[in-house]
């Protein structure tokens, strides 16, 4: 029979290799960075201009009146420790005395997934922007409400929702609030043709010159900054300056589609600083597993040496 102090040597040492392989596999399955979580609170982005300046759809008005820029998230199933589904709703609404279609400026619908560490999409996103009209893919080739995790200095490619393609969102400076990191990413967009990128009848009109008529594209211009917590790289601001218009083949301006200048109030700005303060980076769960690593380390060596040390007989 083999005396007690083997026997506890060879328990220790069973014990300690299967600490070691725990140590070992647990960072391929446990979350040990701040990655997108499943179950945000806050994920609703609303920006407001009071003296925005709109043209009605349908009609040759254009109003001046406060408009609301809205992004809401939902993520959905399926979602894993990798990606996530997401659908993302952007309505711009016009506060007037008006009926809510009137109001009504623009709405989108966008579905696809992303990897919840970087926020790049990993599928192309399905579109709808018209009651009944069919679905449309559009490929996204980066971030859009969704920074990387331990985000960067540096320049990343956010997509462009009145385009259909990201834009370069440049690094401009690094700013503190409320305890929190944040990192500013501008995005400078010149005057383009949208209706040179893809079809749509919002993208065009008619100019009439007394008995002549030449046709008129919707071009889109402005900046946008991007406020991203760091640490999470969860967007808690944008503000927005936007110029799109109506001109001709050469990009002169004719007439006013939407002037917005635009930004998240500093209630909501503060709510979603408070929720990126509670996203976990993981670094209790790696402490915790280098603990366990460590430990099933010394009671391997410990019990190795108890079990197959040679005794005096």
């Amino acid at each position: 029979m083999l005396p007690r102090s083997r026997i506890l040597a060879v328990l220790g040492l069973g014990l300690g290799l299967a600490l070691v392989v725990w140590g070992t596999l647990a960072p391929s399955f446990l979350i040990s960075d701040a990655r997108l979580p499943l179950n945000l609170s806050h994920t609703t982005l609303t920006l407001r201009d009071e003296k925005a300046t709109t043209r009605v759809v349908g009609k040759d008005l254009v109003v001046q009146a406060p408009v609301t820029r809205q992004f809401h998230t939902e993520i959905l199933p399926p979602s894993d420790n990798v990606s996530a589904t997401v659908r993302v709703g952007v309505t711009d609404m016009r506060e007037s005395l008006q009926k809510d279609l009137d109001r009504l400026i623009s709405a989108s619908v966008w579905s696809y997934s992303i990897d919840r560490r970087t926020g790049a999409a990993t599928s192309q996103a399905t579109m709808t922007d018209q009651l009944a009209s069919p679905t449309r893919s559009v490929t996204i080739d980066g971030q859009w409400l969704k920074f990387p995790t331990d985000a960067e200095k540096t320049t990343y490619e956010v997509f462009d929702v009145t385009l259909r393609k990201t834009l370069p969102a440049v690094f401009t400076e690094e700013t503190v609030k409320e305890g929190r990191t944040l990192y500013r990413y501008r995005q400078e967009i010149q005057p383009t043709n949208v209706a040179q990128l893809y079809h749509s009848v919002l993208n065009t009109t008619t100019f009439r010159d007394g008995e002549s008529t030449t046709p008129g594209y919707l071009f889109h211009s402005g900046t946008r900054d991007w406020l991203v917590d760091q640490k999470t790289g969860l967007v808690v601001d944008v503000e927005e300056k936007i110029d799109d218009y109506f001109g001709d083949a050469e990009g002169v301006k004719r007439e006013d589609v939407l002037t917005f200048n635009g930004k998240v109030s500093e209630e909501r700005v503060s709510e979603l600083l408070h929720q990126a303060s509670g996203v976990s980076d993981g670094k209790t769960a790696r402490v915790i597993n280098y603990v366990v690593l460590a430990v099933g380390v010394i009671l391997t060596i410990v019990g190795a040496a108890g079990a197959f040390w040679p005794r005096k007989r």
